[in-house]
This record gives C-alpha cells, sequence and structure tokens, in this order.
C-alpha cells in the first residue's frame, strides 16, 4: 500500500505499476480505493494500462485533513499525485463524488489528463442530492448506531436497479456485501456529504476542451441518468452512454458493459474522442437480473 506525502497529507493509492499508459480512478463518498479492485482494476490491468486508484481525503488516516475536505482541495490531491507519479497527461475516471472530484480537476488543472470518464455525474445537486447529504450528516451528528441489518437494506434500495432486487441469488450476494463490508464513515465522510453543498459546476463544463465520456445508469435514484447526461450536453464534443438495468452502482452491477465503454473511449485517438458529437447518445442494455 503505497503513500505519497502530499498536500499536508499521507495520501494512500493502490498502484499496479507497470510500462502501461495511466489511469486514475477517483471513487465517490464514503467509498476507498480497494472498490476499484472488484472489476475496473482487473479489466484496465487486462487491457494493457497502468492503474493508480487513490483514497480521498476525509478517509482514514486522513479524516481531518489541512484545508478541509472539498471539491477543490480533492482535486488538488489529485493533481499532486499525477505530478508526483510523472503521469500526465492521463486518463482518469471519476465516480459519483469522483466524478465531481475529476470536474474539478479538468477545470483547474487541464493539463494533466488526457481524456476523463464521469460515471454517475453530477454538476449540481438536486432537491433530493441535497437531502440525502443533509440526513446523512444529520444522522451522523446524532450519533446513532444504525443496525446492520437496516443499514444493508437501506443501501440497497439506495443503490441497486430493481431488476437485481428481484434477482434472489444477487440481492443476498449485494446484502452480505452492505451487511459485512460497511462503508467508511467518520468526520472526514461527512464532510464528503457536504462537498456539493451550493456546488453548481454546470457553467464551466461548457468551457471545457477535454474529450469527455459521460456514463449515466438508468435505475440510478442516487444521480439520475439525466444529471449525468446534462454534462455531456453542455461540454463541447462530449460523449454519452446510459447502461441499463443498473442503480448508482452500475459499475459494479453491471462491470462488463461499462468496462466496455470505458475501454472503448480510451483506445480511440484523441481527435476522435473529442469530435464524437456533443452528447452523442449510445445505450447499452444491461444483461443478467430478473
Amino acid at each position: 500500500m503505497p503513500s505519497a506525502p502530499l498536500n499536508g497529507l499521507d495520501l494512500v493509492y493502490d498502484d499496479t505499476g507497470g510500462d502501461g499508459e495511466p489511469v486514475v480512478l477517483v471513487n465517490g463518498t464514503g467509498a476507498t480505493r480497494t472498490a476499484w479492485r472488484a472489476h475496473q482494476t482487473p479489466a484496465l490491468t487486462a487491457a494493457g494500462y497502468r492503474v493508480i486508484a487513490p483514497d480521498n481525503r476525509g478517509i482514514a488516516p486522513n479524516t481531518a485533513p489541512p484545508g478541509g475536505v472539498t471539491l477543490a482541495a480533492m482535486a488538488a490531491d489529485v493533481a499532486a499525485l499525477i505530478d508526483h507519479l510523472a503521469l500526465p497527461p492521463c486518463r482518469v475516471v471519476g465516480f459519483s463524488l469522483g466524478a465531481s472530484i475529476v470536474g474539478e480537476l479538468l477545470f483547474t488543472r487541464p493539463e494533466l489528463v488526457d481524456r476523463a470518464v464521469l460515471m454517475a455525474g453530477r454538476a449540481r445537486a438536486d432537491a433530493f442530492g441535497a437531502a440525502v447529504s443533509r440526513a446523512a450528516a444529520d444522522l451522523y451528528d446524532s450519533g446513532t448506531a444504525l443496525p446492520a441489518s437496516h443499514q444493508a437494506v437501506f443501501q440497497a434500495l439506495s443503490y441497486l436497479s430493481p431488476h437485481t432486487l428481484r434477482d434472489p441469488a444477487a440481492v443476498q450476494d449485494w446484502l452480505d456485501i452492505f451487511t459485512y463490508g460497511r462503508a467508511a464513515t467518520g468526520p472526514g465522510v461527512r464532510a464528503q456529504y457536504e462537498a456539493m453543498r451550493g456546488v453548481d459546476q454546470l457553467p464551466r463544463y461548457a468551457t471545457l476542451g477535454t474529450p469527455l465520456l459521460c456514463v449515466g445508469f438508468t435505475d440510478d435514484v442516487m444521480i439520475p441518468a439525466a444529471a449525468t447526461r446534462e454534462i455531456a450536453d453542455t461540454a463541447p464534443g462530449a460523449r454519452y452512454t446510459e447502461i441499463a438495468r443498473c442503480g448508482h452502482y452500475g459499475h459494479l452491477e453491471r462491470p462488463a458493459e461499462v468496462n466496455t465503454a470505458m475501454l472503448d473511449f480510451f483506445a480511440r485517438c484523441p481527435e476522435a474522442a473529442h469530435t464524437a458529437g456533443r452528447g452523442e447518445d449510445a445505450r447499452t442494455p444491461g444483461r443478467g437480473g430478473a
């Protein structure tokens, strides 16, 4: 588990090493770098890429970092790691809050990024998204410890597709994961929930010059696919693809489809990736489930 002293942090990250072109993976609220190991890291390494996946500030051991836990600070951490490892320009992938962090990186340090993928991304929080963040903060502040079984069911309803919930074997696997592999918590994760408060990145996407693929998930109730599509419709030359039969955790529910879209985008020459057409729509049906 390598780490680097950057921006006042002990920045922890995974690095598969090797001579492949680098891809940096940036995860969402309360998630650690290890979540990428199940599906995206193996697919990328099999395709010949070197994969680097940091933990965002707010995750232990950086639960109370200097400068706080903001989009700007988290993007600066990713930039510092890219510089530290001499990666630029490189491919960057962000999921959920990680997509907003990658967006901030594109606005502030575009020279570091060759092209980017935003999964379940949003430029601004809607009313429900703001309520989710407020509820998570209120729960932490209350000091209430929910039973693991209750938390698992809540996460399943929030993050998975109804198709997965109707598949007895699949939903039991997910409930076991949510019960025994509980997400990180603490003051740093609480601060991550607040990172999008009052943020509206959408006008800045209109000025973006980096090739961009936006991936929405049809059954996502946490960040609706329309929010991800909004970014693609705004960013010049951005592509949009939507994966069916999956919820917020679409990259884990339908990894084959998500990985195919990502790898296809990465394999394009930069000119083709950038000139694919604003908001180009490619819907990808999911497989499996009930």
